[in-house]
């Protein structure tokens, strides 16, 4: 076996080349690295901005379809106002319902600002993006404070005579129902109008119309009429 012994540099021009040729190899090296690394970075701020707007256009669907809806909410408060102010007088409801509560995704997003996706982004539409989800947590706050509300108003189905005191709490029921439905409108159509420019198209979706149901149907046929299960709420 014959063992290779490195040759000796002769002068400086020799040796200057050797270093230069190494920095070359060098450079070359960490450059594509680099490379590489942007590229899969890009790469990956390409998918989560994908997943994002698939989840936009859930969550604005959702909206959409509980917009569906408004008008029987707004005509549910309007035949409880008008029950609690003469008890004695009008029929006992039988059925109250309520507005289905659409549950907003945000793993998308949060997965994307958790990897560092989201600064990769260019700045307009990281700032879309954000103002998007914004106004969605808004939306996603209101609906639990709207339940609270028509858990209230439901009561008036139950098999007890409503006293004054219960007329002054279901009085202002009625107004954060009703100002939460407000809200509610205002969020949708500015979530609407705050995705336009990631071009997202909302993903139809189909939820209970419970509330829609009139207030003196038997209880067994509006549960099925709604499509839910026995325990659904008067």
């Amino acid at each position: 076996m014959h063992i290779h012994v490195p040759k000796p540099i002769h002068g400086w021009k020799q040796f200057f080349n050797e270093v230069a040729v190494i920095s070359i190899g060098i450079g070359i090296a960490l450059g594509g690295e680099e490379l590489v690394s942007s590229w899969n970075a890009h790469h990956y701020a390409d998918k989560s901005l994908m997943a994002i707007k698939d989840e936009v256009a859930i969550n604005l669907g959702r909206m959409q379809a509980r917009m569906t809806t408004a008008d029987c909410i707004d005509r549910r408060l309007d035949e409880i106002a008008k029950y609690i102010e003469k008890p004695d007088e009008l029929k006992k409801p039988t059925w109250v319902g309520r507005p289905q509560v659409w549950a907003l995704q945000n793993s998308a997003v949060t997965a994307a600002r958790s990897y560092g996706s989201m600064t990769l982004l260019p700045r307009d539409e990281q700032m879309t993006i954000s103002t998007i989800y914004s106004t969605m947590d808004q939306f996603a706050d209101v609906e639990k404070d709207e339940q609270w509300a028509w858990a209230e108003l439901r009561s008036i189905a139950e098999d007890r005579d409503i006293t004054d005191t219960d007329k002054a709490s279901l009085r202002q029921a009625i107004q954060r129902a009703r100002y939460a439905a407000w809200l509610l409108r205002i969020s949708a159509d500015q979530s609407m109008g705050e995705a336009k420019p990631l071009h997202v198209v909302p993903i139809k979706q189909v939820g209970s119309t419970s509330v829609c149901i009139p207030m003196h149907t038997p209880f067994d046929v509006a549960v099925k009429q709604s499509g839910k299960i026995a325990l659904e709420p008067r």
